[in-house]
């Protein structure tokens, strides 16, 4: 995979509730490495590796990275801008 697809921004920075904030592709890659199996097994989760798998656009990783976040109860809404909020609705 290309060092500059990894290295596109998300749309805006997700931060999680283990105390990190993902802002590339790279750092989504990392996060999800770091999960354990039974996590990284669900839908939400194969979702995301595939669309990152696929080199997908930038707008569509990090939606459904959010989602797989938002899902987990992982995804510090606290810390999301107010006006990303309402994309999730």
């Amino acid at each position: 995979m290309s060092t500059a697809y990894l290295s596109q921004k998300l749309d805006q920075p997700l931060p999680t509730k283990d105390g990190g904030t993902l802002r590339t592709i790279r750092e989504a890659c990392d996060y999800m490495t770091g999960m354990g199996k039974k996590r990284e097994l669900r839908s939400q989760w194969q979702r995301v590796a595939k669309l990152i798998l696929a080199q997908e656009d930038v707008a569509t990783v990090s939606r459904a990275l959010e989602q797989a976040l938002f899902y987990d109860a992982k995804l510090d809404v606290s810390k999301v801008p107010a006006g990303a909020q309402g994309r999730r609705q």
